[in-house]
């Protein structure tokens, strides 16, 4: 019966309301080259309130190489659309990419040898950024980009808080956890895959690093806004810190040790963005942002933290 094959590997794209974008992610799914044997299918999981991606996922799955599967998650949340992905999926490893980005044709086998391979219950690869649009990225290219570089098949567990769900694969026995591995407390604030991380690191799990499998983040003009790094950076920083806090058992000279690091952060690079910006104001500009983030460390407290999804400001 159809649907009833051996899975290997299950990609899980969560989506709200970008449909092209969708359809690109997708596109370059459907085209990927697997190994022999390596069987496939892709989980798309619609967190609009209306389902309104259903039929751009029927009229791709029909006539696809790989079976595509469309998931309604009506109630809004990153973490309750990447749990339910999680709980469709069917593949002995699960893959996440995000709906804004796109993989080249051997993305996904790069993912799967590194985890077979170096025998890792989590892979990661690069991410890069380009402008949607055909617009120009510039300067904002960084800021979108995954800043981890690593040899081809090395272990980055100790960067784990420099990682994210965004291109990665997981053995879907990590992920076998009730309730789902993402806290849907963290919803509309973002870190839910930092806390699952920082979750696997406390069991002794360990991550690889494919540098073959590249994606592309493709950022859209809104966000090609200053103001927005800015205020991405500084919700990373509370990430980096309360994810400790949120942890059981709660780890809190991990919590004191990241405020430490942003009290300096926020010292030297604010002292250096005011002195930079006569002189140079990219350079300004760049320890302005550095200084955000230190700031969120500092000030990650539930009261100071904002929206980066749902009715928020998307991410």
């Amino acid at each position: 019966m159809p649907g009833t094959e051996p899975v290997a590997v299950s990609v899980v794209i969560p989506t709200l309301n970008r449909h092209k974008a969708l359809e690109r992610a997708l596109g370059c799914i459907l085209a990927q080259r697997l190994p022999p044997e390596t069987g496939a299918e892709i989980v798309v999981v619609d967190n609009s309130p209306d389902g309104n991606a259903r039929t751009l996922i029927e009229r791709l799955a029909e006539g696809a190489p790989m079976p595509v599967r469309y998931v309604s998650v009506p109630q809004p949340g990153i973490a309750t659309a990447r749990n339910a992905g999680v709980a469709a999926a069917r593949g002995e490893w699960i893959a996440f990419i995000d709906d804004d980005e796109t993989g080249g044709p051997h993305w996904l086998a790069a993912l799967l040898a590194v985890a077979r391979r170096g025998g890792y219950d989590a892979v990661f690869g690069p991410v890069s950024a380009l402008a949607d649009d055909d617009r120009e990225i510039g300067a904002f290219a960084a800021y979108f980009a995954r800043g981890v570089t690593a040899e081809d098949g090395g272990d980055v567990t100790h960067r784990a808080a420099y990682l994210g769900t965004n291109n990665s694969l997981f053995a879907a026995s990590v992920c076998a956890i009730p309730g789902g591995p993402f806290e849907e407390r963290l919803n509309s604030i973002g870190g839910e895959d930092s806390l699952f991380l920082q979750r696997l690191v406390h069991e002794g799990r360990r991550f690889g690093w494919a540098a073959a499998a590249e994606v592309t983040e493709w950022v859209p003009p809104r966000r090609l806004d200053w103001a927005y790094v800015r205020r991405r950076r500084f919700l990373s920083g509370q990430i980096r810190t309360f994810v400790h806090e949120m942890a059981s058992p709660r780890r809190r000279l991990e919590v004191a040790r990241w405020m430490l690091v942003g009290v300096a952060q926020t010292i030297i690079s604010g002292v250096l963005s005011l002195l930079l910006k006569p002189i140079n104001p990219p350079a300004a500009r760049h320890h302005g942002i550095a200084a955000c983030g230190g700031l969120g460390k500092v000030f990650w407290m539930t009261r100071f933290r904002g929206s980066l999804y749902g009715s928020g400001l998307v991410s």
